[in-house]
């Protein structure tokens, strides 16, 4: 049977393009001032406002996203279906797929920074560490990159995933698949609580709470999909599973519903060690792995929704659009176009951020992200269709 690879699940690709975004939206939504957002249905109204609110967990389903993606080499591997990834490849090209548009993003930033401010947008005592991506609390990081950048401090948990992958995917088989969740969930608990508990429910806590070990619960059930989706669909070809993923499919979005309501009920007490703190993501990670799964299948219903040429496109140019929407949207807040802006300006704050970013992302992707990536492969970059 043929081994598909991640271009060949244009559904996946769709699903971290709608993630980059709703975390935009989420970005568009604070700027815009947050406040609810109501939509009048027969006999209630519809709070919009709770889902753009938890906009900022499109970051964990990139997180599960990755975990299923970067596992399924080392799951086929472990089921005899390939080879073992090869460890200098493989760091290779989760170089060549961060660092490049980064390093783009970072030199424009500091050139501008220079250029309207007349300084550095940071000590040069720092260019080390953020040129290592070290946004953690000092004084091995930098801490909070907000006046340059707020999502960069997300992109260190990336990295931490890729140097323990390797060793964690001795654990990507069917009979060890409980082990792995069970060290994953136990993992990140752990260092949540002992964030919480070290350092309360203020100033760094969100940064170092979700820092590996506190994200591998999301990873760590990518991860598990990789096993599920190569043991019952390429080397057994379950009709079963895929009657079960089919199943379970219809129950993320009310999941989805009832963990964004918990959300706006807790949110305060979120990151003060009460129970949603270790169990909100993980059961939202479950009903993202459900979708991947139906993705990964190549359901029609989702093709449709997740492959069309606009989010296609949209998930290649995810990473620019999640590097690109920050700093637009404040920059659009600064311009005459919103300065003076009469009225709640989100849902054309929302489309101007869309609209710079995908052109920063697009110049990035074509400029430098796909032709590192080719080079990294050892092949010529595609040519632009």
């Amino acid at each position: 049977m043929a081994r598909p690879e991640a271009h060949s699940l244009p559904a996946l690709t769709g699903l971290r393009g709608l993630a980059a975004l709703w975390v935009l939206v989420y970005h568009a939504w604070v700027y815009s001032v947050p406040r609810e957002i109501l939509l009048p249905l027969p006999g209630d109204d519809l709070r919009v406002h709770v889902f753009f609110s938890i906009g900022w967990a499109g970051v964990h389903v990139l997180f599960v996203l990755s975990g299923f993606l970067l596992t399924l080499p080392y799951a086929r591997y472990n089921l005899g279906l390939g080879a073992r990834p090869v460890l200098g490849a493989y760091l290779r090209k989760r170089i060549a797929r961060v660092f490049p548009a980064y390093y783009l993003q970072l030199t424009l930033l500091v050139l501008l920074g220079l250029y309207l401010g007349g300084e550095m947008l940071f000590g040069w005592d720092e260019l080390l560490k953020y040129l290592l991506m070290l946004f953690v609390p000092p004084p091995v990081g930098v801490g909070s990159p907000y006046l340059v950048n707020g999502v960069w401090w997300t992109l260190p948990i990336e990295l931490s995933f890729y140097l323990v992958l390797p060793v964690l995917s001795a654990l990507a088989a069917p009979r060890r698949l409980w082990l792995l969740l069970g060290f994953c969930f136990i993992a990140s608990a752990s260092w949540r609580y002992f964030v919480v508990s070290s350092v309360g429910g203020a100033g760094p806590t969100p940064m170092l709470s979700y820092q590996l070990p506190g994200s591998l619960d999301t990873f760590g059930l990518g991860m598990a999909g990789a096993v599920l989706h190569v043991y019952f669909v390429e080397l057994r070809a379950s009709a079963a599973y895929r009657r079960v993923v089919g199943a379970l499919v219809w129950l993320a979005p009310p999941l989805f519903f009832a963990l964004g309501s918990w959300m706006a009920a807790q949110f305060m007490v979120y990151w003060q060690g009460a129970a949603i703190h270790y169990l909100w993501t993980p059961l939202f990670g479950l009903g993202v792995l459900v979708l991947l799964l139906g993705c990964a299948l190549g359901w029609r219903v989702l093709d449709a929704l997740l492959a069309n040429r606009a989010v296609f496109y949209l998930g290649t140019v995810s990473y620019g659009v999640y590097l690109w929407h920050y700093p637009a949207g404040r920059w659009l807040l600064d311009s005459a176009l919103f300065r003076d802006y009469e009225g709640y300006p989100f849902f054309w704050l929302t489309l101007a951020m869309l609209a710079a970013s995908l052109v920063f992302a697009s110049l990035s992707w074509y400029g430098v992200e796909r032709r590192a990536i080719a080079a990294a492969r050892g092949r010529r970059p595609p040519r632009a269709s």
